[in-house]
């Protein structure tokens, strides 16, 4: 379930592509690679490229599911490195959100 959020326009100005998609995967919580990309509205080469680099640096876990059909989906969720990466992320959008209101 996706939690509700206020992001900040600037914040992405600000985040690298790997920050942008495992701050949208802090969001879902968990998602297959479809979901993920519908919501970042990234390409899937951006998508390919960036989960297994989010994957090596043990910001995310990467789930193998079968499907009822037999082919396998992969669903992507946070590590607890990644949780802690995620809640500083949260921590500046709550900033940039105090700013714009002063």
């Amino acid at each position: 379930m996706a939690m509700e959020i206020k992001i900040n326009d600037k914040l992405f100005d600000v985040l690298s592509t790997q920050m942008k998609i495992l701050f949208y995967i802090g969001i879902l919580r968990q998602c297959t690679l479809t979901e993920l990309r519908e919501a970042t509205k990234s390409s899937w080469s951006t998508i390919n490229k960036t989960v297994p680099e989010l994957h090596q640096l043990g910001l995310i876990e990467i789930i193998e599911e079968k499907t009822s059909v037999g082919s396998i989906k992969k669903v992507v969720r946070l590590s607890k490195k990644g949780e802690a990466v995620f809640n500083k992320l949260l921590e500046l959008n709550d900033v940039l959100n105090k700013l714009d209101k002063e």
